[in-house]
């Protein structure tokens, strides 16, 4: 297994986002044919939650400063991604293997909303198995034997839809993998619809509004679930049936 001997980061100063900066790292790759040869690393996409989600770099600056975590990035030759917009079709980032729960569970806790249009923004995460990008780009072309490797998509939950990998389609080997529309979560919908019901409501108090509210619904749901589990083995007995 290769080391970080085998690759480099340079900070890349046009690749950074305004008024926040966040810094992120190009990787310069060394004798590394394929991203598992490089150890320690987690290979990931973002585009999702920056296309769809209303995420930004604002987010991203917050959860850099307060966890000490750095975002590197690698840019191929050809696209690993179909329809994710301008410049991350071919794009990947990275995290350190100690960094990625933090990074991954910062992120998840994140919930951005917009009142003026009634809408709110969740974030999910999948894993999917690709052909390795920087295996097809060293190699120019893809055969049976070219490689593959896992990397995580993030994922966008809100209450008029889900943008995310459909995973029960089928690819074809070389196949291009791009984002699927989903009918929404009934349980976005509703807390949606609970949430910017409310009166002056501001971007202050949506999250513990809206934090509020899913425990409620999450409450309401165990409660129904439970009781028809219990009539469900009420009406399985026989009449009368003590046991």
């Amino acid at each position: 297994m290769a080391t970080s001997s085998d690759w480099d980061k340079a900070e890349d100063k046009e690749y950074s986002f305004k008024p926040f900066r966040v810094p992120k790292y190009q990787i310069k790759f060394k004798n590394a044919n394929r991203l598992s040869d490089i150890d320690g690393m987690v290979w990931y996409t973002p585009a999702a939650l920056y296309a769809w989600g209303q995420f930004t770099d604002t987010q991203l600056s917050d959860i850099v400063m307060r966890k000490d975590v750095q975002v590197f990035w690698y840019k191929f030759d050809k696209p690993v991604f179909k329809n994710f917009g301008t410049g991350w079709d071919n794009l990947l980032w990275a995290a350190k293997e100690e960094d990625w729960s933090t990074l991954v569970n910062s992120i998840l806790e994140v919930v951005q909303f917009d009142i003026e249009e009634k809408l709110l923004y969740q974030y999910a995460m999948q894993k999917i198995s690709i052909l390795d990008p920087l295996s097809v780009d060293k190699e120019r072309i893809v055969t049976s034997t070219t490689p593959e490797v896992d990397v995580n998509v993030f994922a966008v939950m809100s209450n008029t839809g889900q943008m995310a990998i459909d995973l029960k389609a089928k690819q074809k080997k070389g196949s291009v993998p791009g984002m699927s529309l989903f009918k929404p979560d009934p349980l976005h919908v509703k807390a949606a619809n609970m949430l910017f019901r409310k009166e002056k409501l501001s971007q202050d108090a949506a999250f513990a509004e809206y934090k509020s509210i899913m425990q409620k619904l999450a409450n309401a749901s165990y409660k129904t679930s439970s009781q028809e589990k219990w009539e469900s083995g009420v009406k399985g007995k026989k009449l009368g049936d003590n046991r």
